[in-house]
């Protein structure tokens, strides 16, 4: 059995990014042909089409509730949309090539990063720049963020982790060796997972620090360059995508391979989930982008071998009837099954914000905060 898709067309050039906007009824994608594409997701066509620069637009971003798009171009500016008019709405002109965009809802941060090793921080709400971080040594490939915490990746091979709210280096992570070109921050903010030209995803546990004396979770099953990879479906799974031309579909918990889609006739250049987990973008410099329904990828045989093989059992939730795994030696060794997945079995969920000793932050006798650097495989290390 496989996947259902569509091919949508409309790029007379290699798509870069995808990015799903209000509430997931639309989404947007940018390409090399300058333009800026909008779609609607139930009826699979093109609402609108922008020449939106002057050079080819490699990132974008969306407000997921709301109608706001970032797009990020090789002309060196960023440019803030209205999707519901197609309206600019402002102008951000950098002074080197725009490589990546996010945006943050809760504090209404932009973060650009660029390839004069900078990345700036700017207000929607006043359009001004709040802060330029600096620290790496070669051109700033990536960026993502939540309220309090930015990642970003770059061609020297280190993921850094900032504060928001002051600008401060938290953490210096290291261990790709070769270019870091995605990176994501789980919801919750507990973790990271990071891609790289080295073919391979790795997924750190900021909170709890594991990474410190375990190293990462590495992941190897691309054969090509990793291009994107992000957390999906309440952090329950990471998806990425690469220059093999194939799209995995990841348990985030076990770091396993869900499932595997050969999804295009050349390399993806960036991938996108809808927050309900239905539907899977895909945008690639064949010039296409394909809408995945992956809604049931997880009853397709290949996923249900490769899960009864480490020994799970299958059953419904009594509660919100979704199918749930539980392994087998659980149920021997608390001889009765369950009738609740774990998210029904739960009272209540709560979340945490990362203490300073858990991101690494140490005082130094100035009073001033310092991070410590983080050398999760020392013969690999590139120093910052």
């Amino acid at each position: 059995k496989e996947l259902d898709f569509h091919i949508l067309k409309s790029h007379t050039a290699a798509v870069n990014a995808v990015s799903f906007y209000d509430n997931d009824k639309k989404f947007v994608a940018v390409g090399d042909d300058c333009c800026l594409s909008g779609w609607d997701v139930d009826e699979k066509r093109c609402l609108f089409k922008l020449k939106s620069h002057e050079a080819p637009v490699k990132a974008c971003a969306t407000s997921s509730a709301g109608s706001k798009i970032i797009s990020g171009s090789w002309d060196r500016t960023v440019r803030i949309w209205d999707g519901s008019t197609t309206n600019c709405l402002w102008t951000l002109q950098h002074e080197a090539l725009v490589l990546g965009v996010s945006f943050s809802e809760e504090s209404s941060l932009i973060t650009v990063c660029c390839d004069d090793k900078l990345t700036k921080v700017w207000d929607m709400r006043t359009f001004d720049n709040v802060m330029t971080l600096t620290g790496h040594d070669n051109s700033v490939t990536c960026c993502a963020q939540n309220s309090f915490t930015l990642a970003t990746g770059s061609l020297d091979k280190t993921i850094r982790l900032f504060d928001m709210r002051t600008g401060n280096t938290l953490l210096l992570l290291t261990g790709h060796t070769s270019a870091v070109s995605a990176v994501d921050i789980s919801s919750d903010g507990f973790k990271l997972c990071s891609g790289s030209w080295d073919k391979t995803l790795r997924v750190w546990d900021i909170h709890a620090g594991t990474y410190r004396t375990q190293g990462p979770r590495v992941m190897y099953e691309h054969e090509g360059c990793v291009s994107s990879c992000k957390f999906a479906v309440e952090n329950k799974k990471i998806v990425s995508a690469g220059f093999d031309k194939t799209v995995i579909i990841w348990d985030a918990l076990a770091t396993q391979k869900r499932h595997q889609i050969r999804a295009h006739g050349s390399w993806i250049n960036d991938i996108a989930m809808s927050a309900d987990g239905g539907w899977l973008l895909s945008c690639s410099k064949d010039r296409t982008i394909r809408m995945w329904n992956v809604s049931n990828a997880d009853k397709m045989p290949v996923v249900l071998h490769n899960k009864l093989s480490m020994g799970y059992k299958f059953q419904e939730c009594t509660e919100c009837q979704r199918t749930f795994k539980v392994e087998k030696r659980d149920l021997i060794e608390v001889g009765e099954e369950f009738k609740k997945c774990v998210y029904c079995r739960m009272p209540s969920r709560s979340y945490h914000r990362l203490s300073e000793q858990d991101l690494g932050i140490t005082e130094t006798e100035d009073g001033t905060n310092q991070s410590e650097k983080i050398d999760v495989t020392p013969e690999t290390t590139v120093s910052a």
